[in-house]
């Protein structure tokens, strides 16, 4: 082995790779962890709290420039100092924003999560839409929250951690009235039925919410903080809604709710959804 190791070193020594060559590739190495790491955060509402961390300290070391441009002296070292305080913490700090994130992401790692996960948007809709006909004919109360770009890993993991294919069965046996996971939510990530019993925090007062029941208000304000959509199946009258943008559209048939999902999900060079 160790005259393996020698052979491969003596090899790597012979092979002549010119400077400027070295220096592009360790250039795309970097940006390519850059990007991956990008994709990561990107879908997280914590990147959110990056973004404002990141302007309030480009606001603030602007303004300690023209504060000491100005002469004001004092302004200008408090906000020097409280700027150089964020950098030097900003690993701590990131860490501490990221946290739910890191653990999901090496979650995923762990179980393979970054493998076969291509999946038919359209399959996913199906499972759902028949489920909603379902419980919408047996007025069985349903909240059903589609993750899209927004990431919702805080509010999943209030809930119990499934990790299941999305079906129809699956979907209406949660909702099954006593059954132990009914309560809540439920939280599909691609084509997986990430979470059940999610508890989804609101105000007591939600903006167009006035006259409406705990799930409606819950998905409501869900669908304000983030571009999920979210489907609500009432338990009195069976009737579908569907919570998007801030905005609720009630009464929804079924085969609506279909298109009108799947025009939310494909990418803009798909056509039209039917």
């Amino acid at each position: 082995m160790s005259s393996l190791w020698q052979w491969l070193e003596e090899f790597w020594g012979k092979i002549q790779i010119p400077s400027l060559a070295l220096n592009i590739l360790d250039v795309l190495i970097i940006a390519v962890l850059f990007y991956l790491l990008f994709l990561l955060i990107k879908r997280t509402r914590a990147f959110q709290l990056f973004q404002g961390l990141t302007v309030g300290i480009i606001v603030m070391l602007l303004a300690s420039v023209a504060a000491g441009w100005i002469g004001l002296t004092t302004l200008e070292w408090v906000l020097r100092t409280i700027v150089a305080m964020l950098v030097g913490t900003l690993p701590l700090v990131l860490a501490i924003i990221f946290q739910p994130e890191l653990r999901h992401f090496l979650a995923r790692i762990g179980r393979g999560g970054f493998i076969g996960h291509n999946h038919s948007q359209e399959a996913v809709v199906d499972q759902v839409v028949a489920a909603v006909r379902h419980m919408s004919a047996d007025r069985i109360g349903a909240l059903i929250v589609l993750e899209k770009a927004s990431g919702l890993v805080e509010i999943a993991e209030s809930g119990v951690q499934l990790d299941s294919l999305v079906s129809a069965d699956t979907l209406e046996s949660i909702f099954f009235p006593n059954s132990p996971l009914h309560d809540g939510a439920v939280l599909i990530r691609g084509n997986r039925i990430e979470a059940a019993r999610v508890m989804i925090p609101f105000p007591d007062s939600v903006p167009g919410g006035e006259g409406l029941g705990t799930r409606h208000n819950a998905g409501l304000s869900l669908s304000r903080d983030s571009d999920a959509q979210v489907i609500i199946v009432s338990e009195q009258t069976g009737m579908v809604s569907l919570a998007r943008e801030g905005k609720l559209q009630r009464g929804i048939k079924p085969d609506r709710l279909r298109g009108e999902l799947l025009r939310s999900f494909k990418s803009p060079e798909q056509g039209e959804a039917p």
